[in-house]
């Protein structure tokens, strides 16, 4: 397994970080006593001992209580973003650094109590424990000022635009995770796939699940140094049963097969960390939900619009079809599959029209989004962007009467969805 697996995996574990708290807590309960007995500072030891045993007691006692108690909310907080936004947001919030360090540090005050607490009761009889005292109450600060972050974190996710916004950020970086080049030119798309043989080396997925991500670095590696291209049959996103092709493998040498699979790594869930589609996908089911007759907020969705658009400006100016990798001698060494221009498009705003097509604010920021989008990228894309406006056209004639007033409303643009129409009146 690479290292930038191995990393991957951690970033994800809802474990790790919490685990090294509770490894330092308890390096620090047995550091603390011993220094103080190294310091020896004199003094009335039993008032102080028994304060040090009020303080740490107190400290243990209720950091269990409260850690259980913040947990118990912020599982409360993860159930209401699934059921209100989307269930893909489970996985995002587990991930979440803010939620592992304030969990790691809630349970490293208690744990650190507990055993400095076990060490005051020996050989301290005649030291003041002011060192344990002090580092139990820079614990118990600390863990208060993360519960104030984490609490802030928690509302921010919890309202829309801080969410969508937060979603829109990482969908641009796995956009430029996944296509590498810009799109210099208009007329530039890729160059024809000439390493590809006509019968490639197949190699199979180990495991049943979803591709997640891959480690470009080590495949270009293992490929270069075999003199062959390594191409991924399977997208990110894309489900791999055990036993289906996962990679090819083009060239007349042979190459590590279980390190090149072992760069793939499958997971249970999708994740956005090279599936800019994930992130539109979050985005649209919110926007959708929000859309439902049980819900009927129309505005949240034309706030998903906002994302959407930044995503798709982001896509738009790449080379969809250059998903390639090359050694340092200009060697294509690795290819991948990717969703083109058309699948972009098709995931931003086929459900949005068609969940949204009474709503007359819904189909004025789509038409706006689209129309920008026409305005704004280069000529290669503006043949899906008007066949997405025709789309919008169809929609917005089939759901209003003609002679209506909302089929006129319905048929301007508006960045706002409603409150600054374009056009004539």
């Amino acid at each position: 397994m690479s290292g930038q697996t191995l990393r991957r995996r951690a970033r994800r574990s809802l474990v790790l970080i919490p685990s090294a708290y509770i490894a330092g807590a308890v390096a620090l309960g047995l550091a603390a006593p011993a220094l103080d007995r190294a310091i020896a500072v004199h003094g009335d030891p039993d008032a102080a001992a028994s304060t040090a045993r009020d303080i740490l007691t107190s400290i243990a006692t209720g950091m269990i209580a409260f850690t259980g108690l913040v947990i118990a909310s912020v599982l409360v907080v993860v159930q209401f973003a699934a059921s209100q936004y989307s269930p893909r947001l489970v996985l995002w919030f587990r991930g979440d650094p803010v939620v592992k360090h304030a969990i790691g540090s809630f349970i490293a005050a208690w744990i650190y109590s507990l055993v400095a607490l076990r060490e005051l009761e020996r050989g301290m009889l005649d030291v003041r424990p002011d060192v344990s005292v002090r580092v139990g109450l820079v614990l118990l600060v600390g863990a208060a000022v993360l519960f104030l972050v984490l609490l802030q974190r928690v509302l921010d996710r919890l309202r829309p635009r801080s969410l969508y916004a937060a979603v829109a950020r990482e969908g641009v970086l796995a956009a430029r995770a996944l296509y590498p080049q810009t799109l210099a030119r208009d007329d530039e798309a890729g160059g024809a796939a000439s390493w590809r043989s006509p019968a490639p080396v197949v190699l199979t997925a180990r495991r049943t699940g979803i591709v997640t991500a891959f480690d470009r670095e080590r495949l270009v590696a293992l490929a270069t140094d075999a003199g062959v291209v390594v191409e991924l049959r399977r997208a990110a996103g894309e489900f791999v049963g055990r036993g289906q092709a996962l990679v090819h493998v083009h060239g007349d040498r042979a190459v590590d097969a279980d390190a090149v699979v072992g760069a793939v790594t499958l997971g249970d869930e999708r994740t956005i960390e090279q599936d800019p589609l994930f992130a539109l996908r979050i985005v649209v089911d919110t926007a959708i939900r929000a859309l439902s007759p049980a819900i009927n907020d129309p505005y949240t969705a034309t706030n998903g619009l906002d994302s959407i658009e930044v995503m798709v400006r982001e896509l738009a100016c790449r080379d969809l079809e250059a998903a390639v990798a090359r050694s340092p001698d200009g060697t294509v060494r690795l290819a991948w599959r990717a969703p083109g221009w058309a699948d972009a498009l098709d995931v931003a705003f086929d459900e949005i029209r068609a969940y949204g097509a009474s709503s007359v604010q819904i189909c004025r920021r789509l038409r706006a989004v689209l129309e920008d989008l026409r305005t704004e990228t280069p000529a290669l894309r503006h043949r899906a962007i008007d066949e997405h406006l025709a789309r919008l056209d169809a929609t917005v004639l089939a759901t209003h009467p003609e002679g209506s007033p909302e089929r006129a409303l319905a048929l301007r643009a508006d960045r706002m969805g409603l409150g600054l129409a374009r056009g004539p009146a």
